[in-house]
């Protein structure tokens, strides 16, 4: 869906309510109070009643949008915009985009967005053969008085991340990584410039350490307990052959890196390009929320089905918090 399409299927404010009412019908409004699924809309209230306990329920109540201030057109038109591109937009661009004079609600908005398509795709873990890396990500640790403040911006982080914070692995500036990505053999393919795996989904998952116990449990809840893993020598990984199938542990040399873990060390380097070209600098509390983003359009790639309709499903279909 193009902007020219966008545009002509909600020109206002009602067209939008009218589509997200008839997203949640279709995903079931449970009542509340008493937990009856049979309710009616009444159109002057704008408002779902119970049939059983007579309880209402408002447009937005336990979806994405919950206690919103915000118009439901400029929700769908930042929606639009975030899921119709394969990059990304900054907080301030989206801004200039949607007309809003406000800064910080738009910012927000973004966060809720990028905060339910994490919960979506949480749904579903990876299965087959699947490529394991571990990732630092540069980020800023916010001061505890900008956090009380409200002052989380990303043009505050911006202005702290140029403070002289020191550099390199290990240091504060790095947020550790799970990464996880489907790779299944391609025996057809010969072509010595091109990788012989094809790409399945992918999971990022920051972690507070990448010590054994913590990576077992993100793969334990991440992955198929029937799936094959593939990883390098890093000795977190060794108890990973106690909750998949198979576990193949190799020696990788950093040169040879990408041909044994092709597509896991694409997804780091694409999400590091994303996020720095886009970005620059990114509050290491919100990291999950920017790579949330990222590995949701990555997983919907091939999609034939709009993802903005996908979006408004997920949105529908669950609180933000």
């Amino acid at each position: 869906m193009n902007l020219f399409q966008f545009n002509e299927r909600f020109p206002d404010e009602a067209a939008c309510e009218a589509y997200l009412r008839l997203k949640r019908e279709e995903e079931g409004i449970v009542c509340s109070k008493c937990h009856e699924s049979k309710h009616y809309w009444t159109e002057s209230l704008k408002r779902w009643k119970c049939a059983n306990c007579g309880t209402t329920e408002n447009l937005f109540a336990g979806t994405m949008m919950e206690k919103t201030k915000v118009s439901l057109k400029i929700w769908f038109q930042v929606i639009h915009l975030m899921t119709s591109t394969k990059k990304a937009f900054s907080a301030l661009e989206m801004q200039r985009q949607v007309g809003t004079k406000f800064y910080e609600p738009i910012w927000y908005m973004m966060q809720k967005i990028r905060i339910t398509m994490g919960k979506r795709d949480a749904l579903y873990r990876l299965q087959g053969d699947i490529e394991i890396d571990d990732a630092f990500f540069e980020t800023v640790d916010l001061p505890k008085e900008m956090l009380l403040g409200g002052e989380i911006t990303e043009m505050a982080i911006e202005n702290f991340a140029r403070g002289g914070l020191t550099r390199g692995r290990g240091s504060e500036r790095q947020s550790k990584v799970l990464v996880m990505v489907e790779s299944k053999p391609n025996p057809k393919q010969t072509l010595k410039y091109k990788k012989d795996r094809i790409m399945g989904f992918a999971k990022m998952i920051v972690m507070d350490d990448l010590s054994g116990t913590g990576i077992n449990y993100t793969v334990k809840e991440s992955i198929s307990p029937s799936s094959i893993v593939i990883s390098d020598g890093y000795k977190g990984f060794s108890g990973l052959s106690e909750i998949v199938e198979k576990h193949n542990a190799m020696v990788v040399p950093q040169k040879e890196a990408h041909i044994k873990l092709p597509w896991v060390h694409a997804v780091i380097s694409n999400a590091k390009r994303n996020l720095l070209g886009v970005h620059h600098s990114i509050g290491k509390g919100f990291l999950q929320n920017y790579l949330n983003e990222f590995v949701y359009k990555l997983n919907r790639r091939t999609f034939e089905s709009d993802l903005f309709d996908r979006m408004i499903v997920a949105g529908a279909h669950d609180t933000w918090y």
